[in-house]
């Protein structure tokens, strides 16, 4: 019975392997749960161009955007685990568990590996501003409670901000706002005092001596502003960075998201072409295995439902 147990074990190996090896053979359709011309989207389409001639396959982008991306990620979520059906997310999808605006969260699909990092998000402020840096924000807003306003939108990454500063003691004045193309008028025209936004979106004003840079939301410092400290360098307990990762709806076949991971790999690791496109956009061309990708989302996970309560306004 033994020896029989092993043979047929086997074979049923040797037969998943083989039909690993035979996917895909047919276009792979990446979904991107926001619009065209996002952070997701250029990404996506950014690999796309070059995953068929590693995969010898097309791959398809397609928008499917709505309610902060659960829409899209819904969609992966029930769709047939075959491996055709690729989600293209970032923390969003975290935080959308922990807010309560999604019943489902990573534990419901298959991570695959982490495709690129944003350019960083800083804190930024008119350079009139009375303070230069974190905590002198933070005395300065203890001694002005209430008259220092930070935008930040609920259920939202700049939620998890705000609440990260107003723990370490700052008396903020939180008021919400859209998305970074409103943010970064509301701060030009004075009407908010500290705004969350990307980089590559403040650098001219900040060049101009419109803007400062108060501090990173990133978790590590940026090589493009090596001399920020983050957020968790100054004693505030967040940080993050907008990590696109490809997310397999459940009980796709491991090999399948190692095949289509290790050739995004190659791309973003190896391709001159792909690497110029991305630090042309600010952004450094990254990649993370599966191990790393689902260690680094898990811990992420971890630190957000620890604050459920404080997202979802209870």
């Amino acid at each position: 019975m033994k020896k029989g147990f092993i043979v047929l074990f086997c074979l049923v190996a040797m037969a998943g392997q083989a039909f690993a090896a035979d996917w895909p053979s047919k276009a792979i359709n990446l979904i991107v749960p926001y619009g065209a011309g996002g952070n997701s989207d250029f990404n996506a389409r950014a690999l796309a161009k070059y995953l068929p001639d590693l995969i010898g396959v097309p791959v398809v982008v397609t928008n499917v955007p709505g309610s902060g991306g659960t829409i899209g990620a819904a969609q992966v979520k029930n769709a047939k685990p075959d491996g055709y059906t690729v989600l293209v997310h970032q923390l969003s999808l975290n935080i959308a568990e922990a807010a309560g605006m999604a019943d489902y969260g990573i534990k419901d699909f298959e991570l695959g590996c982490v495709i690129s990092k944003s350019a960083p998000e800083v804190l930024v402020a008119l350079t009139k501003a009375p303070f230069n840096n974190i905590p002198e924000m933070i005395a300065y807003t203890k001694q002005h409670p209430g008259e220092i306003k930070f935008t930040a939108n609920t259920g939202a990454t700049t939620m998890w901000t705000a609440i990260g500063l107003l723990k370490a003691g700052a008396k903020l004045n939180v008021v919400s706002s859209g998305g970074s193309g409103e943010r970064l008028q509301v701060v030009l025209g004075g009407h908010a005092d500290i705004v969350p936004l990307n980089y590559n979106m403040i650098e001219p004003y900040v060049n101009d001596g419109t803007l400062k840079i108060l501090g990173s939301v990133s978790d590590s410092r940026s090589e493009l502003i090596p001399d920020v400290k983050t957020l968790r360098e100054v004693g505030v307990n967040v940080g993050y960075d907008y990590m696109n990762t490809l997310i397999f709806p459940k009980g796709t076949d491991p090999q399948k998201v190692e095949k289509l991971c290790g050739a995004a790999g190659e791309i973003i690791n190896n391709n001159q072409s792909y690497r110029a496109e991305m630090k042309a956009n600010y952004q450094p061309p990254t990649w993370m295995n599966v191990k790393d990708t689902n260690a680094h989302w898990y811990k992420q996970r971890d630190e957000l439902m620890a604050i459920k309560d404080t997202l979802q306004g209870k």
